[in-house]
């Protein structure tokens, strides 16, 4: 009886020191939008921009107004487009979320068009479509793939964040998978991601051969060990993505095991480009993750950077940089108004380790990049000793 009251004891404790350290990320996202969230506004605003984004998914279709599709996961690969009204008030790395759908687009972001796509085909035509519309110099692609416990709408608004704030006029894709955006359904989302791992090769297989020049992937959290299996997968089918020029991987904040990245990661062979990893040793979203993975480093937040150098890959340290929530777990938001001049400098060959040579690099942005930075704060890059060499 002592030997069971003592473990149902120690079990308690366990549970009530998950418990708190989920309540502590959940306080991170405590107002989130509602399933009416892509309700579409006729309303004007003045000084607006819009992104147009393209979606595709393995969530299933839902009949709620309003939201397109559902947590539920779908057999089949599914497309859809939305067009996303940003505010003239926009700050960057922030979503101006409505307190009630559809909003006022004159504060906050708000949906002027949403519906599906007939199908693959329809798809791809899009993709070359949207491309032949932007200038020669600005016919790039940037697919983006969503992290643990994010609805369908979190994961649209978040890309028209992201797109807004680069100013590139890249091409935004979204890849969503069926999350629950349920902070107890780890377990349900990580399947997702393995249910979803045919449906991307797709898309990445679309956009590589589509008209873009170049193509960026941007993975978050969760949604890095779906894009790392998918890798692998296409690179033991004999149909490896890095060697492709025009593709860059950008992880941030990887949710994936120490020693399964490891593993993963020396499999893909040769890479064109290296791969860029953001880390941050106080995301408190991984160190949750880390609670319930059995104690085993998070790739995102590691302690050691050599670690992932040594690996060939590139690592971008925002340990130093002030998140704008409690969890820490979304700094790269703020760093997508310079991600393409930042990679644009690191695969010229750069091997700034601090704000200043950053700065210094980024020409007219630089300026701005270090006043973001603050005076304390500081970016720290790892490289592998020649940006671009791989193991």
């Amino acid at each position: 009886m002592m030997k069971l009251s003592t473990a149902h004891a120690f079990l308690t404790m366990k549970r009530a020191m998950l418990l708190a350290l989920a309540a502590a990320v959940l306080a991170a996202c405590s107002s989130r939008p509602g399933p009416d969230a892509l309700q579409v506004s006729l309303e004007e605003g003045q000084g607006t921009s819009d992104v147009h984004l393209l979606i595709a998914t393995t969530r299933a279709r839902t009949d709620t107004p309003h939201a397109l599709f559902s947590s539920e996961r779908s057999q089949e690969l599914d497309f859809a487009s939305t067009t996303i009204s940003i505010p003239p008030t926009h700050e960057p790395g922030k979503i101006q979320w409505a307190s009630s759908p559809p909003g006022d687009p004159n504060t906050d972001f708000v949906v002027r068009q949403a519906s599906y796509i007939d199908g693959e085909a329809a798809f791809r035509q899009q993709i070359n479509s949207e491309i032949a519309k932007r200038s020669p110099e600005r016919r790039d692609a940037l697919l983006f793939i969503h992290g643990y416990n994010t609805r369908f709408s979190e994961g649209v608004f978040r890309l028209a964040q992201i797109a807004a704030d680069s100013k590139a006029r890249r091409l935004p894709v979204l890849f969503t998978w069926a999350s629950s955006g349920k902070l107890t359904n780890y377990i349900y989302d990580t399947n997702s991601v393995t249910i979803a791992r045919d449906g991307l090769e797709r898309v990445l297989i679309d956009l590589a051969n589509s008209d873009a020049k170049r193509v960026t992937i941007l993975a978050h959290s969760l949604g890095n060990l779906l894009l790392l299996e998918t890798l692998r997968q296409m690179e033991l089918k004999g149909n490896g993505l890095l060697k492709n020029k025009k593709i860059t991987i950008l992880m941030a904040s990887p949710d994936i095991d120490i020693d399964v990245f490891k593993t993963m990661i020396t499999s893909l062979g040769y890479r064109a480009h290296p791969v860029f990893v953001l880390v941050s040793r106080d995301d408190r979203a991984l160190r949750f993750s880390r609670r319930i993975a059995g104690g085993k480093d998070r790739v995102g937040g590691i302690e050691n950077d050599e670690e992932l150098t040594n690996l060939g890959v590139v690592v971008i340290d925002l340990s130093n940089v002030e998140g704008q929530d409690g969890s820490n777990h979304d700094k790269y938001t703020q760093l997508a108004q310079f991600g393409p001049q930042l990679i644009a400098a690191l695969q010229r060959g750069t091997k700034a380790r601090s704000k200043q040579s950053i700065g210094g690099r980024l020409g007219t942005a630089g300026r701005s990049f270090n006043e973001f930075l603050g005076n304390t704060a500081n970016v720290v890059i790892s490289t592998p000793g020649t940006v671009g060499s791989t193991r």
